[in-house]
């Protein structure tokens, strides 16, 4: 009797898994377009240049900004710098708005980034990853992304690359 309950709790949870893996694997069926990037080295980056624009020499004499920067009049050079900054900013944020995953039924992944199209198989290994597999890149590049939140209306990517990652958020673009 022990023995059949031990089985019948087994099967039970296998079933489980199993369930809400499909149940994953269909949710993500579908194009998501990304709304959102977060990544900790880049926001660095950013906050980091914006500083530095902020205060490039105020502190110093014309005479230190002639030697440092090649001009005494910074605030013009700020405002150059300031215009290239904002231009980065808005390169970034149309390629994070220009981003669409679209996730086949025949395991596909059709990823658009500004109009290029890079085509990946892709499966769900059985939890909350998504293993990735760059068909592009003559099978050499295999990924594993983290779903982090995935429901009818938004779809949450951590996705790793070397020692840094990035959460992608992604929103629904019409079901299949």
């Amino acid at each position: 009797m022990h023995i059949m309950r031990k089985t019948a709790y087994c099967l039970a949870f296998v079933s489980l898994v199993l369930f809400s893996c499909k149940g994953n694997r269909d949710k993500l069926i579908g194009s998501w377009h990304s709304v959102k990037l977060e990544n900790r080295d880049i926001d660095s980056f950013f906050s980091k240049s914006q500083q530095y624009i902020d205060t490039i020499g105020k502190n110093n004499d014309p005479a230190t900004n002639m030697d440092l920067y090649g001009t005494t009049n910074v605030d013009s050079l700020r405002r150059t710098m300031q215009e290239q900054y904002d231009s980065a900013k808005k390169i970034q944020m149309r390629s994070v708005t220009n981003t669409i995953f679209e996730f086949r039924k025949d395991s596909m992944l059709y990823i658009s980034f500004n109009g290029n199209v890079d085509t990946c198989k892709w499966k769900m290994d059985g939890g909350n990853k998504i293993q990735v597999e760059d068909m592009n890149n003559n099978g050499g590049g295999e990924m594993t992304w983290e779903i982090m939140e995935l429901n009818d209306a938004s779809l949450v990517l951590k996705i790793k690359e070397d020692t840094s990652y990035s959460k992608v958020t992604f929103k629904p673009e019409g079901r299949p």
